[in-house]
């Protein structure tokens, strides 16, 4: 169990820095304009949660569009296959 926490724990922290420079300042802006100061020793976690929030809105919206596109490849082809009984 220790072990996962532990990998948990790695990966968040390589997320964070991993995370592009806008996305880093904005987490900072939305811990300012809550109260949280980069005194505090909670500051650390606010603006990883928030960077990480950023990544996953922005890890489901290319989901969604992908889905969206094999979904209307699905029909695309579902339409031609039964178009090719026409022609025979």
């Amino acid at each position: 169990m220790r072990k996962i926490i532990i990998a948990t724990w790695a990966v968040m922290v390589l997320g964070a820095c991993a995370a592009p420079e806008s996305v880093q300042q904005a987490a900072i802006q939305n811990c300012l304009q809550v109260g949280i100061t980069q005194s505090d020793p909670q500051f650390p976690t606010c603006t990883r949660s928030y960077a990480l929030q950023q990544q996953d809105g922005a890890l489901n919206r290319t989901y969604r569009i992908e889905d969206d596109a094999r979904e209307q490849d699905r029909d695309r082809d579902h339409r031609f296959r039964n178009r090719g009984d026409v022609f025979r």
